[in-house]
């Protein structure tokens, strides 16, 4: 059998990839393009700021309103009627400042050409940005313009109420116009302050709120916002929360059970003031030194020593002489004040009164406290002395009694210097909710329903009708006269219309709506003035009202 050998020849690894190569190419010069290469022009959208009005970067206060209106075109023709172009419109605000610290946050102003928002963003440097995106084919065009944005939140009036729209919640506004302002000549109103600034609703009915000053420097305070739930520290230039409940103290409570804030001192002698807190029945100072530069750099101690106390009232002496006192409280349940000296931490009892000169005991009255003011002292101006007044409840009859613990010592006999019968005197006295004290008139005001009353409390006359809310639905809900706390601050001038200003708060349950009345007085008699007045819709029940140092 003949068998046949067949040889092959195995080319060269290289030699064998430039075959391939060179039949590829033939292959691809054999291809035949079908592809459509019909291009579609794009839709062009312009946007013009020319001729408009408009800047090429803006500097606003905090919560003015920002009004830019571009002229935008679509296929060379301007959009006049935006339903007729196939356009979307963005508005936003975001930070100029990046890197490290920077707040990122992106705000929407707006859907459409024309902007018209109000710039609630803190102070600072922004963009304000203008996206115009084509819904036919997705593209998109940008406008943008700086805005510098400057706080205005260095003095005013603060309202602190319960929101209308989230009971439970509270907020603050502030009021600025000639008469809470010195060297002012705008009126602005700012509302729900808090949920604006920090983005989050402040738990608990509203308590107090109060600026006290620990400096001269603007910046260096908070102000304190006080609920039945929590107590936050905002900063005063700009309502942003600085303080959580725990950041007051050295070491919190376990318990957060607010049920009063306030001052303890006249501010004028360094280091004898101080913030005072009564939570979960425990009384807590905060000692602090006045200065001017520095800010507070102190907290919450342990609570006063307070064997065998009672229920406290919410309320302390918040301008007494402190080189005797450290606080000043009173005890509901046993019907006495009580007193602890100067950094000390003993609640104790003051001595026995005699009753031949003193007015009543201060140590068994015998009556409830409802609600107090201080006011007219024995003097005026730095060396604020004032008194407290008190509205005291007996077995259903009420009382104004008179303290001095400005001018007097614990061992003093004569504290309790004045207790006058309102039953009788006052009318709708049962019903008062609020009350204010002249510090330069022998008067006090007190709200019962939709009355404001005008007691001239050692005249032995009836208390007079001093104002009338206009709707008969209206129920007041907080008075308070123009003052401050801090005899330097006060006595300089500082305080605009010092001691004959008045505020006045409503209620309407029917419409759900908080109002605000302003009026000038007499500030010996506290005869109103109704020629003029400034008043303010406030979106909520008003529990307290309080000036807003500003060093002007």
């Amino acid at each position: 059998m003949k068998s046949n050998n067949i040889q092959t020849t195995r080319l060269p690894r290289q030699f064998a990839w430039m075959a391939v190569m060179a039949v590829a190419l033939v292959m691809a010069s054999c291809y035949e393009d079908k592809g459509n290469y019909d291009y579609t022009e794009l839709e062009k959208v312009s946007i013009d700021t020319t001729d408009v009005g408009m800047q090429t970067q803006y500097a606003i206060m905090r919560f003015d309103t920002l009004e830019l209106s571009p002229r935008v075109f679509f296929q060379g023709q301007e959009v006049i009627d935006e339903s007729q172009a196939p356009l979307d419109y963005l508005w936003t605000i975001f930070s100029a400042t990046t890197g490290v610290g920077a707040n990122g946050v992106i705000d929407t102003l707006g859907f459409e050409r024309h902007l018209r928002a109000p710039i609630t963003r803190t102070g600072g440097n922004y963009y304000v940005q203008l996206v115009v995106k084509n819904r036919n084919d997705g593209v998109r065009q940008f406008f943008r313009v700086p805005v510098s944005v400057s706080e205005v939140f260095d003095g005013g009036w603060m309202v602190f109420y319960e929101r209308a729209d989230q009971p439970g919640y509270s907020d603050v506004a502030l009021i600025y116009n000639p008469w809470t302002k010195l060297n002012v000549n705008y009126n602005r109103q700012y509302i729900n302050l808090y949920e604006t600034t920090n983005g989050e609703l402040l738990q608990g009915h509203p308590i107090r709120c109060l600026d006290i000053a620990v400096s001269l420097a603007s910046g260096n305070n908070y102000v304190g916002l006080c609920t039945d739930y929590t107590l936050v520290g905002v900063s005063e230039n700009g309502i942003e929360k600085a303080l959580d409940f725990n950041d007051f103290f050295h070491q919190a409570p376990s318990t957060m059970k607010p049920t009063w804030y306030g001052e303890h001192g006249s501010g004028v002698m360094s280091g004898q003031s101080s913030e005072v807190l009564i939570n979960d029945n425990h009384i807590y100072t905060n000692t602090y030194s006045f200065s001017a530069t520095e800010g507070r750099s102190t907290r919450f101690g342990v609570p006063k020593f307070d064997d065998g106390i009672g229920q406290l009232a919410a309320w302390n002496a918040e301008v007494p002489q402190t080189l005797y006192y450290g606080i000043v409280v009173y005890d509901q349940t046993y019907h006495c004040f009580r007193y602890a000296g100067y950094n000390s931490v003993q609640l104790e009892q003051f001595a026995p009164q005699d009753l031949s000169v003193a007015a009543f005991d201060i140590n068994n009255t015998g009556m409830t406290l409802v609600m107090a003011d201080w006011g007219k002292g024995t003097s005026q101006g730095v060396g604020l002395r004032p008194y407290d007044y008190i509205i005291m409840e007996k077995e259903g009859q009420r009382f104004l009694a008179l303290t001095n613990f400005s001018s007097s010592n614990p061992a003093d006999p004569n504290i309790g210097i004045g207790l006058y019968p309102m039953q009788g005197l006052c009318p709708d006295i049962n019903n008062a909710t609020t009350m204010a004290s002249s510090h330069v008139g022998n008067f006090i005001y007190y709200g019962a329903g939709q009355t404001l009353y005008n007691f001239a409390y050692d005249s032995t006359l009836p208390a007079s009708v001093a104002w009338t809310a206009p709707s008969p639905d209206e129920t007041i809900t907080c008075v308070r006269i123009m003052k401050y706390y801090h005899g330097t601050i006060y006595g300089y001038g500082m305080v605009p219309r010092s001691d004959n200003l008045v505020h006045i708060a409503t209620w309407n349950e029917k419409t759900q709506r908080g109002h605000l009345y302003q009026y000038l007085i007499n500030p010996a008699s506290g005869i109103l003035d109704t020629t003029k007045s400034y008043d303010y819709d406030i979106p909520g029940k008003v529990k307290d009202m309080a000036w807003k140092f500003s060093m002007q």
